[in-house]
């Protein structure tokens, strides 16, 4: 009788142990799914991320916190520690310098030349000032190769922009005749029109890729794919990858 006794309190004690390892698991789990998510991304996505992740938090409750700039000042502050989960560059080249989980390419764009809305006829070769992103940024790089590839010899006076939004903003805001950046910019601002767009084959491929840098950032990452997401980046003006 003790032996059997014996026997039912170690199946019993086995028991209680199982069941708290679980509830442990499940509090884990729990935990991290209820962590934010941090994203940074390159300033061209900016729309279109927070759209996305808008529909995502909708869906999983759970927080994200959006931070955008240029993909090179992105991709120093991951190097320098800054907390992020997803990093979604405008040039694949910044994530090779990074620790990370998973990353794909997701989405192109196209590469254009704007002037204000009320400039009625432009030429790109005649123009006496042009803002261009720095050639830190991804835009600026393939805007210095479109304009060499095509033999043009940019103005005496460049103003540069941090990044592709700020070019936006000093060509719209009168800052400089004309700049440079990608389609799916040109579109979100009203003051500036479309002069010229790009052959393709003028720079190096747009990529915007994605990096994910722990595993609490996986299921958002995972959700940029979903055919919903790739739909609303094509209503966005932004190429699908074949």
């Amino acid at each position: 009788m003790r032996s059997i006794a014996a026997a039912s309190l170690s199946m019993l004690g086995a028991a209680l142990l199982a069941t708290a390892a679980c509830e442990s698991n499940e509090a884990a789990t729990a935990s991290a799914s209820s962590h934010p998510v941090t994203v940074l991304a390159a300033s061209s996505l900016k729309d279109l991320l927070t759209e996305i992740t808008a529909g995502w938090k909708r869906k999983t409750g759970r927080e994200v916190r959006l931070s955008f700039d240029a993909s090179s000042t992105l991709a120093r502050q991951i190097r320098e520690g800054a907390p992020a989960d997803v990093f979604v560059t405008a040039a694949p080249e910044w994530l090779d310098q990074l620790r990370l989980v998973e990353r794909y390419d997701w989405l192109s764009n196209r590469l254009v030349c704007v002037v204000r809305k009320d400039v009625a006829e432009f030429h790109l070769e005649r123009a006496r000032t042009l803002a261009l992103a720095s050639e830190q940024v991804p835009a600026g790089k393939y805007a210095k190769a479109a304009l060499a590839h095509l033999g043009i010899e940019p103005p005496q006076r460049i103003v540069y922009g941090s990044n592709v939004r700020d070019v936006l903003s000093k060509v719209s805001k009168g800052g400089a005749d004309a700049g440079i950046v990608y389609a799916t910019d040109a579109a979100v601002d009203p003051g500036v029109r479309i002069a010229y767009t790009f052959p393709e084959d003028s720079h190096p491929k747009i990529f915007y890729s994605v990096g994910v840098l722990t595993e609490n950032g996986r299921d958002l990452a995972a959700s940029l794919r979903d055919a919903a997401a790739i739909a609303a980046a094509v209503d966005s003006g932004f190429v699908e990858l074949k």
